[in-house]
C-alpha cells in the first residue's frame, strides 16, 4: 500500500505542470523590495539618490508591476499576454543593470560625470519628479557616493542585487519557454 501511495505521487508530480507563478512572485518582491530599500535609505538616512539611481527605481517598479500583470494572465488562463509583457520585463531588467553599471563606471572615475544628465530620460514627457518627489527627486550627483555597506560601495551593492535579479528574470523566461514548447 505504501508502494502505490508513492508511485501515485511520483505519477502526480510528472504528470503536473510547473507553474511559474511562483517564481514570478519572486521577482514581483525582490523588485519591490529592493525600490523599498532605497526609500528607506533616502528617508531613514538621508542617502540623496542621483538621477541614474531614480532611473534604476523606475526599472524596478517597472519590473515588479510587469511581472504582477504576467502573474495575473498566467492566473485567468491569457498566456497570450504574457507575450507582451516578458519582453518589458527582461528590457526593465536589462535597463536596471545597464543604469546600474553606468553608475559604477562613473564612481570609479572611467566615466566621466558630464555623461550623467540633471535629469532622467523621461522627466520631459512623464515627469514623475513632479508627480512623486519623494520617490523620483534626484537631488545627489552621480558619481559622489560616500555610503558604503561592509565597506562596499551601495552602488557596487545595488549591481551585484540587480544582476542577480536580472539572471533570474532570464532563468524564468525560459522556463516559461520551454514550459510553452512542451
Amino acid at each position: 500500500m505504501l508502494q502505490s501511495i508513492a508511485q501515485l505521487l511520483t505519477e502526480i508530480q510528472m504528470t503536473r505542470q510547473k507553474s511559474l507563478i511562483p517564481l514570478l512572485s519572486i521577482i514581483t518582491v525582490a523588485c519591490f523590495a529592493m525600490l523599498g530599500g532605497a526609500l528607506l535609505m533616502q528617508h531613514l538616512f538621508a542617502w540623496e539618490p542621483c538621477t541614474l539611481c531614480v532611473q534604476i527605481r523606475l526599472w524596478l517598479l517597472l519590473g515588479g508591476t510587469l511581472s504582477l500583470l504576467i502573474i495575473a494572465a498566467e492566473a485567468v488562463g491569457q498566456r497570450w499576454l504574457t507575450l507582451i509583457f516578458w519582453p518589458l520585463l527582461l528590457a526593465a531588467g536589462f535597463m536596471a543593470v545597464f543604469d546600474n553599471s553606468h553608475l559604477v563606471l562613473i564612481e570609479t572615475g572611467i566615466m566621466e560625470s558630464f555623461s550623467c544628465s540633471p535629469f532622467p530620460f523621461y522627466s520631459s514627457y512623464l515627469p514623475l519628479h513632479e508627480y512623486l518627489p519623494s520617490v523620483f527627486m534626484s537631488a545627489g550627483v552621480c558619481g559622489q557616493n560616500d555610503y558604503a555597506i561592509l565597506g562596499v560601495s551601495f552602488t557596487n551593492w545595488t549591481l551585484l542585487s540587480v544582476t542577480l535579479l536580472f539572471g533570474f528574470m532570464l532563468c524564468v523566461a525560459w522556463r516559461a519557454i520551454v514550459k510553452a514548447r512542451g
